[in-house]
């Protein structure tokens, strides 16, 4: 006996008939719950009950339940049963929609992986940096190149690792301006609308602690506010300490150039259309960004003039 698989049910013959079948509900997205899991080489409940007739099968995944062997085909119709192909469609739509979802949500994994390797590389590089100055100060020299054999008694073996860790230094600013370009991009296309209202410096944080667009569009604006600040905001509920007014929004200069008793509005109104943008960026994928950037400039004019 041999085993087929269609996109709407599960079929058993031999060499004459039909000899039984599991169907597939006739709905949309019961069948596409059924094809995303064929595609991840997963073995179908209906398919498991036939596996006590040991079927011949033309599927690597249904090995647990068959076995290869010479294996007839035969011809079944959809329409037979009363399947249509809009269904299929459909069914088709959901699993490539779900499978989108999956792969931005990879990406933006991703994302948050060179988002943390931009952190540690910025923080090594500072360091390197400081201690190439300060060695440099010894020769009254500000750059490694310019080194001279004999001035301030430099030996040779002191001039080939003070230009060693010049290298290193160079290795890694150009390490940085790379990841920066590949997050910039990344980002443009993941959230447009967030990217342009906030930048992509502070977008792709907004995103890692979020969790993803998807997440950060069901953030009210307070939420989003304080992403980045889940330290602050343990504290003030610890030992009641002042509670914090921004998290990484901190970062946008509307809000790191203005006055202190002003920053907690503007913070809260970048978050509003941070909200708006991540919203349009996860679910309508509409760019309204300039709208919004002029709605922001216009009430920060206004609060800065209170």
């Amino acid at each position: 006996m041999y085993l087929k698989t269609r996109w709407f049910g599960v079929f058993l013959y031999d060499d004459e008939k039909i000899i039984d079948k599991r169907l597939f509900p006739k709905n949309a997205k019961e069948i596409s719950e059924r094809l995303y899991k064929i595609q991840n080489g997963e073995v179908l409940q209906e398919e498991r009950e036939f596996k006590k007739f040991e079927p011949i099968v033309d599927e690597k995944r249904l090995l647990q339940i068959g076995k290869f062997g010479q294996y007839r085909k035969k011809k079944i119709n959809a329409s037979d049963y009363g399947y249509s192909i809009d269904l299929l469609k459909e069914a088709c739509i959901m699993v490539a929609e779900r499978k989108i979802k999956e792969e931005e949500k990879k990406r933006e994994n991703r994302i948050s992986q060179a988002i943390n390797a931009l952190d540690e590389i910025i923080k090594i590089e500072n360091i390197i940096n400081e201690r190439l100055t300060d060695w440099l100060g010894f020769f009254d020299c500000k750059d490694a190149a310019k080194l001279k054999i004999g001035e301030g008694k430099l030996n040779e073996m002191e001039e080939e690792n003070i230009k060693k860790i010049a290298e290193i230094s160079s290795s890694l600013k150009d390490a940085r301006k790379k990841l920066e370009k590949y997050i910039e991009k990344a980002m443009e296309e993941i959230a447009p609308n967030v990217t342009r209202i906030i930048g992509y410096k502070i977008a792709a944080r907004l995103l890692m602690a979020a969790g993803g667009i998807a997440k950060l569009a069901t953030m009210p604006a307070g939420t989003i506010q304080l992403l980045g600040a889940e330290k602050a905001l343990f504290r003030h509920l610890k030992d009641g300490s002042k509670p914090p007014k921004h998290g990484y929004i901190f970062m946008h200069e509307f809000v790191r150039k203005a006055p202190k008793n002003k920053r907690g509005k503007i913070a809260r109104l970048l978050a509003t259309k941070i909200a708006i943008a991540a919203k349009a960026d996860a679910f309508t994928h509409n760019y309204i960004a300039e709208e919004l950037i002029k709605e922001v400039e216009r009430r920060y004019n206004e609060i800065m003039k209170e």
